[in-house]
């Protein structure tokens, strides 16, 4: 990955190395970083199986309304079966 960093960022960089808050770009990077993750909400635990399936089916249920899309009155399973060999 290449980070082009503005002048202010790499001021603000260079900054906490010259003051001793990091020895050098690495450590002032994963500082800023560790900073970010600190304020991230949590990640939801890793669903069962059965719930994701569900999920999924539940956002599949309401796309075609959100997005004006039509099966042309068939389900989903039906458009399913007629895919398949």
């Amino acid at each position: 990955m290449t980070i082009i960093l503005r002048p202010d960022q790499e001021r603000v960089l260079v900054d906490a190395i010259n003051s001793g808050l990091a020895h050098n770009i690495d450590e002032a990077l994963d500082q800023a970083l560790d900073a970010l993750r600190l304020r991230m909400p949590p990640k939801a635990p890793a669903a069962t199986s059965d719930e994701s399936v569900a999920a999924a089916a539940r956002r599949l249920a309401t796309f075609g309304k959100q997005h004006g899309l039509s099966l042309g009155g068939m389900t989903v399973k039906e458009l399913l079966r007629e895919s398949r060999p």
